[in-house]
């Protein structure tokens, strides 16, 4: 009898040894076989200098790369994600990219790229002249972002698998740049994946986890073969924080760096912060359609008078820059003597004197981002009402904007950030500034005609003095964003930081 209670104990110890294997088994095969979540075991944990950590400003609202607008998704995905025929460098000038060389004919209608013969999808698939090819019309058919850059496009071809050979219908000079933001990704044409929350780039990182308005977690392509291999195997973007919260996280080594600093958080470090260089502008949009109050010129002209540029940009923090017209120093077609409409508020009393208080209904509807913070649109306020002009403030959240402003247009002024390049917008009628103008768009025409740098700088700069003379909005500031890292943390990049973060050389010392 006691022989057979020992056998029956070995029996048992035996079914839960085998059970104990089977469970550990399944533990590590299932995220194999779902192809979601992970494990690790303990000897296996992230050591020092294998994650980094940054806190950005504004965190995206969809991961999808080919419809969401917003700058946080350029600053996360571009180049680290998905990557580009071009690309930009520290001044935003193109540079080769998955095209690692090309050649553009005399007349400026045929660009002849050569495309890098290592580029792999994150599945491990050869990139090819074949996946361009196809994310060109993708881009074209499918309306994504980037695709009023390709207008001019007549054929394109790809000879060969390593060939991508672009054919204009008139000359663009703009092309190279506008290949190195949306208009230049080339799309996985074999991914089955939901872009808002996952990914299927070509990029050094993929999406290894995202927690929509709280963190974005990015882990090293295994399959990358280019030249940009990243050094660091996890980053993890972080979107919330109070400033307080923030400087003391990244004082206790919970962070390593803070990127795109709101001002509140520059207050609070306390501590030298580096400002760099962005091709961005903070621009004041007027809603020019008929039933606002602003499609009239002489209450435009008002509002550029009354604004003191300089003292919004202090508010910015750092060494943001007031403007004199559309374009900051990093454009070519930049003009140093182009102060139009300087702070004047005789100047905005003349102008808006034409006009009784019912005239603005209440007053001009200033709708906004909370992204800008509170302080800029009271500045605002309070720099109209001196000079008489009556208004409303709303500052709203990302959905709320998007909705009222972006999509129904439902505004008399709002902020928003725009590159160097998108001047072009105002040339678009169907903008949304809503601004028609037909000697606009033809002038846009004989910039875009350009086949010769200088000559296109030249057309530039008139282009953009003749915009500022009609004043469809105003330009008040360059941004500078504003970084704090940690002594470890090496590699970051200078400039472009709000819309443009390569990741691949970052690397954590000690």
């Amino acid at each position: 009898m006691a022989r057979g209670r020992h056998k029956q104990i070995r029996s048992g110890i035996v079914f839960l040894l085998v059970l104990a294997v089977l469970t550990a088994g399944t533990y590590m095969a299932w995220p194999l076989v779902t192809g979601q979540g992970g494990w690790r075991l303990p000897w296996n944990q992230e050591g020092p200098g294998q994650v980094v950590r940054i806190r950005a400003r504004q965190a995206p609202v969809s991961l999808d790369i080919r419809t969401e607008p917003g700058r946080s998704t350029d600053q996360a995905l571009m180049s680290n994600v998905y990557q580009t025929l071009t690309r930009p460098d520290a001044q935003g000038r193109p540079t080769p990219g998955l095209a690692q060389n090309w050649e553009v004919s005399a007349n400026g209608l045929l660009y002849t790229f050569h495309l890098r013969k290592d580029a792999r999808f994150a599945d491990g698939r050869r990139l090819t002249s074949e996946d361009a090819l196809w994310s060109l019309h993708q881009i074209i058919d499918h309306q994504y972002q980037g695709y009023r850059d390709l207008d001019g496009l007549a054929k394109v071809t790809d000879p060969d698998e390593a060939t991508l050979v672009i054919g204009l219908k008139s000359p663009n000079v703009r092309l190279l740049t506008a290949l190195s933001g949306r208009a230049g990704i080339v799309y996985d044409r074999q991914a089955r994946v939901n872009y808002s929350t996952q990914s299927a780039g070509s990029g050094p990182y993929q999406v290894a986890d995202w927690q929509p308005g709280a963190s974005l977690t990015l882990t090293a392509n295994q399959s990358y073969r280019g030249p940009d291999k990243a050094a660091i195997r996890k980053v993890i973007f972080s979107y919330t924080g109070s400033p307080q919260q923030t400087v003391k996280d990244l004082d206790q080594g919970r962070l390593d760096a803070v990127v795109d600093m709101d001002p509140d958080t520059a207050r609070q470090a306390g501590k030298a912060s580096t400002a760099t260089p962005s091709t961005d502008n903070v621009v004041l949009i007027f809603n020019n359609k008929a039933s606002s109050a602003l499609s009239d010129q002489h209450v435009r002209e008002a509002v550029r008078y009354a604004l003191d540029r300089e003292a919004l940009a202090r508010l910015e923090g750092g060494a943001a820059k007031a403007l004199g017209g559309p374009l900051n120093q990093l454009s070519p077609g930049y003009d140093p003597g182009l102060q139009a409409f300087p702070f004047d508020q005789a100047q905005a009393v003349h102008r808006s004197s034409y006009y009784r208080p019912s005239f603005f209904h209440g007053g001009l509807r200033l709708v906004y981002s909370r992204e800008f913070g509170s302080q800029v649109g009271e500045l605002i306020r309070t720099q109209l009402k001196a000079v008489g002009l009556p208004s409303q403030v709303s500052m709203v959240d990302q959905p709320a904007f998007r909705d009222q402003v972006l999509n129904r247009r439902d505004y008399d002024m709002t902020l928003l950030v725009m590159d160097n390049d998108e001047i072009d917008r105002f040339a678009d009628p169907d903008s949304i500034m809503l601004f028609d103008n037909v000697d606009i768009q033809n002038s846009w025409k004989q910039v875009t005609a350009s086949t010769d740098q200088n000559v296109y700088a030249e057309r530039l700069r008139a282009f953009a003095r003749q915009v500022s003379d009609l004043s469809p909005s105003d330009w008040l500031y360059q941004r500078t964003p504003l970084v704090l890292k940690a002594p470890r943390l090496q590699g970051m990049p200078s400039s472009l930081l709000d819309r443009y973060l390569p990741l691949w050389n970052l690397r954590v010392q000690g």
